[in-house]
This record gives structure tokens, sequence and C-alpha cells, in this order.
């Protein structure tokens, strides 16, 4: 099992993603969102949609929200998962710890909600034992790895092989 954060759920399911930052921009984005979709459907791998993605994007898709909610539904390897009991206790046991050393925040600079809600992302993956997120986002990135669950963001994900492309020339034959 894997887990996918808001923006690669956006750019799954069509919705325009957030503008990235300068400087972050991933060439052919498209065609690597593509790729992963086949490379996990050939894997039969499930995906795991945490709730609080869940709600960050049904906010975003706004009045389409439906519409989407029901696409979800019809995907057979989506699980919709939620901050259970077992992600709030392994998530306390690892803010309490935090706290301890002094950094409640776990290293990141973020405001307190959004350090909240990421690490409930982070520990719904490992309570459902997902071996790898998907996301870009570099506290979710730093939380999951104090747990030792890889991330990889968009940059990181492969390109489809090129395809043959056959050239009609002048003459009517084929070369290529």
């Amino acid at each position: 099992m894997v887990v996918i954060d808001t923006k690669f759920l956006m750019l799954m399911l069509g919705l325009k993603a957030r503008k990235d930052p300068p400087g972050q921009s991933v060439d052919r984005l498209e065609d690597r969102i593509e790729k992963l979709l086949q490379d996990l459907d050939s894997e039969s791998e499930r995906l795991i949609v945490p709730t609080p993605v869940l709600a960050e994007f049904l906010i975003l898709a706004g009045k389409d929200s439906s519409a989407y909610l029901e696409k979800l539904g019809s995907m057979k390897n989506i699980l919709i998962k939620p901050f259970d009991e077992m992600a709030a206790i392994d998530l306390a046991a690892v803010e309490v710890d935090d706290r301890a050393k002094g950094d409640k925040r776990g290293g990141s600079a973020g405001d307190w909600t959004k350090v909240r809600f990421d690490r409930q992302i982070v520990h719904i993956a490992k309570t459902n034992r997902a071996k790898r997120i998907y996301s870009d986002d570099k506290d979710i990135a730093r939380f999951a790895a104090k747990l030792g669950i890889e991330v990889l963001g968009t940059g990181d994900l492969d390109l489809p092989a090129a395809k043959q492309i056959n050239m009609e020339y002048e003459g009517g034959g084929e070369k290529g």
C-alpha cells in the first residue's frame, strides 16, 4: 500500500494543482503521473487517501466535490483511511518524544495546524503499513523519514519510455 497527498490526488483526478513554488516545476508532470498510475495498477497496488487529504481535496474541488467523491468511490484501488485510534496513539507517542526534546513541531517551521495535518497523514500511512508516501511536502517527508517511510515527490517519478513515432514522407513511404 502507498499513500498519496492532496497534490497527487488532484493530479491523478485531473483537478488543476496549485502552482509549484518557483524553481520546483517538474518537466512532463502529466506523463509522470500517468506512468505512476500505470505502474501502481500493474502492481495491483492499493492507494490510501488519508481523511485529512480527502478533506483538503474536497475543499479545493468546491462545487465539483460530489462528482469527485463518486469517481473516488468507483476506483477499486483507492482506500479512504481515517485518522483512527491507532494512528492517534502512535502520533501522540512521537509528539511526546519531540516535546521532551524541546521541539513539539518535530523540526517543522510550519504553522501548528499544518504540522498536525501532516503528522496525521504520516501516521495514517504508518498504521496502515504503507511502504511509501507520494508527496512534495517537505514536512511530510521529514516526519515520514523519522518513521522509516519512503517519500517520493513529483520530480522523483519516472518518465514513461519514449514512444516510437512513424513519420510519412513524400513518396508515400514511411521512415523511422
